[in-house]
């Protein structure tokens, strides 16, 4: 299966970034997406989805200890927009 995910545009308010290099923050959304869509059972759940031209928009989740980085937290966002959580499951995050 092939997956291509473009994200045309990604607006960060100032006070998110806390000083995180952009490229740094790309780099993170690109390796944190990957690693993702490669889980078993994501390409099951995106083949539901079809050819989808948008996704609604989901909430960043909170830091969920001092050293989480951003990019990391919108590779979550990102991910369960397109994937959502089933009971049980905690949206694919890493502890």
């Amino acid at each position: 299966m092939n997956t291509r995910l473009h994200i045309e545009r990604l607006v960060l308010d100032e006070s998110l970034v806390a000083g995180e290099r952009p490229a740094a923050v790309s780099e993170a959304i690109t390796q944190e997406l990957s690693r993702r869509l490669a889980l078993p059972g994501t390409a099951q759940a995106l083949l539901g989805l079809g050819n989808a031209a948008s996704r609604r928009p989901i909430a960043l989740p909170p830091p969920s200890h001092p050293g989480d980085r951003l990019g990391r937290r919108i590779a979550d966002a990102v991910h369960q927009s397109l994937v959502p959580a089933g009971p049980g499951d905690a949206g694919g995050r890493r502890p």
